[in-house]
């Protein structure tokens, strides 16, 4: 007799054991509407009961209140307490914020969806036959996946074409995904011109993106303001209560220690940057497709940044963990100091800086590399497609417009049309000469335009009528990102103003505690263990801002790499000229 196996699963543990703390939280959040719920976890695509889901919750909540309680008793970090309580707050925005992100993410692809299915329309395809050719497009995932649902509905569950997209226009929470699928089963319905409907739809849908586009750029600037205002009040704030505790320990004896210090510069600031990156990730007009590249360039020199940054700056923030292979490292930072005229406290400092500096280079010079490369690209695929629609035009063949095109210039794209110009006269078929456009082209918006004009050939034979359609998306498409680029251009002057200011403005105080605030104590505070203590989370903070700023600046975290070494190497630069300006503005230490 063969016995059931049951498959274990957290969540089925957690449902098993704890499901009695997920009927209370679901009631408390949802005032116990399961179909409400239901439909929130459904919309962010979370398949899994509702009360399984709480019970994960809730077991993770007593997990982290006995971990909580531990650090609390144990390293007296009272402050962390209510931390258990994010847990349940987490617990209950994730499935509406991820919901949210799915629709957005949708609203991002269904325009280029639209495009594909009206340029496979004037070719002569059918719009359900053309949805179901992006079954296996994955440059628009969220779009395939919708489809792939559809076509199970159909195939499996014996539903007819309509029924279906009604059925996956009715289930996902994109409006503009509800409004085109919704549009098109009723124009089919009521016999009207399909095509005509799915071209004006899908202008439509470029001009809410182009509206889309500019609210970004005005939620993008209140996003850079509160993180870079956050940053640099709680730095300071911070930094202002400890050193007021050591200097009138003698009399008070102030709540923030050097351990909560660390705390807050190193975990802290880490995650309130971590969570401005997912929140502005959350409002941005993302590429469905992430080039990789440039992390993969700063992962694989990671190593040797941690290996600088143990011999170039541990030796001198926790001299009993230096290694015996730091000694020249740290001369060499020593001898930087001496050379700037910077006191003994700046070494661990300088360390932090010039390691996160030299660990910053590498992947900078990849992302600008690989930047200049995709833009190039973009532009010269728009150029292209332009000339061949006029060519095609005069009454030449697809293949021959191409053929004739591939001796002109188009800067980075002509070896890659040459190649498919070859490809061509060889007869191969247009789903090889489409894999070479993807293996040499990683752009997104090239890759999705070379994607359009391949399947429109090869579907519809490339009728002017078909290529003008395409072409005029392509130059919509195009003046969006320009439009994108330059409405987030200037955002990025407020990081390097705010870096500036918390730099000058942390050293500048150090030597007014020094003098005004230990003068009125009558007690000195030891300079090189203070600031060894406070600027080098402050360099660590500069590395953050930069990643944040490549983020909310360029929709990119991979960006933030080169606003990180520029904003690095302004702060080296800051530290011994405001250093210079201690004794004037503040009397100095002497």
């Amino acid at each position: 007799m063969k016995t059931a196996r049951t498959q274990f699963s957290f969540a089925s543990f957690s449902y098993q054991y704890f499901n009695w703390i997920g009927r209370s939280l679901a009631k408390v959040f949802y005032s116990n509407s399961r179909v409400k719920l239901e439909k929130t976890l459904e919309d962010a695509g979370f398949r899994i009961y509702p009360q399984a889901y709480f019970s994960v919750v809730g077991l993770i909540f007593i997990l982290s209140v006995i971990l909580t309680a531990s650090v609390v008793i144990f390293a007296k970090l009272i402050f962390l307490a209510p931390a258990p309580l994010l847990v349940i707050l987490l617990g209950y925005a994730i499935p509406k914020v991820a919901a949210e992100d799915r629709a957005q993410k949708l609203d991002l692809e269904i325009p280029f969806a639209g495009t594909y299915v009206s340029v496979m329309a004037t070719g002569g395809l059918s719009p359900y036959e053309s949805l179901r050719k992006l079954k296996d497009c994955t440059l628009l995932p969220n779009i395939s996946k919708a489809v792939n649902d559809i076509e199970i509905d159909v195939q499996v569950k014996g539903l007819d074409p309509i029924s279906a997209i009604e059925k996956s226009a009715k289930n996902l929470p994109s409006k503009e995904y509800k409004d085109l699928m919704f549009g098109y089963t009723s124009t089919l319905r009521t016999g009207g011109d399909v095509v005509h409907f799915l071209v004006v739809r899908t202008e439509m849908m470029f001009k809410d993106l182009a509206v889309k586009v500019k609210s970004f750029g005005e939620r993008a600037g209140t996003l850079m303001e509160t993180y870079i205002t956050i940053g640099i009040l709680m730095t300071l704030t911070l930094t202002i209560m400890f050193m007021t505790t050591l200097s009138l320990q003698q009399y008070w004896h102030g709540t923030l220690s050097a351990n909560a210090f660390l705390i807050y510069g190193y975990i802290i600031v880490p995650l309130v940057s971590m969570l401005f990156i997912y929140l502005s990730d959350s409002q941005q007009l993302n590429h469905p497709i992430n080039d990789w590249r440039t992390y993969k360039v700063f992962f694989a020199t990671l190593p040797f940044t941690i290996f600088l940054i143990i011999t170039m700056f541990v030796p001198f923030a926790a001299p009993q963990l230096a290694l015996s292979v730091a000694a020249p490292f740290m001369s060499f930072v020593v001898w930087l100091r001496t050379a700037l005229y910077l006191p003994i406290g700046y070494n661990a400092a300088l360390g932090m800086g010039i390691s996160l500096l030299i660990g910053s280079i590498p992947a900078a010079i990849a992302h600008s590399y690989y930047a200049r490369k995709g833009k190039d690209i973009e532009s010269d695929t728009s150029a292209f497609m332009r000339d061949l629609t006029e060519t095609r035009k005069t009454g030449a063949s697809p293949e021959s417009c191409v053929e004739n095109l591939s001796g002109r210039n188009y800067g980075r794209f002509s070896p890659i049309l040459q190649t498919a110009s070859i490809q061509i006269q060889w007869g191969l078929p247009f789903g090889t000469i489409y894999a070479t456009f993807k293996e040499k082209i990683k752009s997104w918006i090239a890759l999705i335009n070379v994607y359009l004009l391949v399947d429109a050939i090869a579907v519809g034979g490339g009728t002017p009528e078909t290529l003008e359609t395409l072409t005029h998306f392509s130059e919509t498409l195009s003046s969006l990102e320009k439009e994108k680029n330059q409405s987030l251009r200037p955002l990025v002057f407020m990081p390097y103003i705010g870096t500036g200011i918390l730099l000058f403005s942390t050293i500048i105080f150090l030597g007014f505690s020094g003098t005004v605030m230990g003068s009125y104590s009558n007690q000195t505070i030891p300079f090189a263990p203070v600031t060894t203590l406070i600027l080098p989370p402050l360099m660590f903070q500069v590395f953050l801002i930069g990643l944040v700023t490549g983020k909310i600046g360029s929709c990119e975290t991979s960006a933030g790499f080169k606003h990180a070494a520029i904003l690095l190497t302004l702060g080296l630069i800051l530290l011994p000229i405001a250093n210079l300006l201690i004794k004037p503005i503040a009397g100095g230490f002497g």
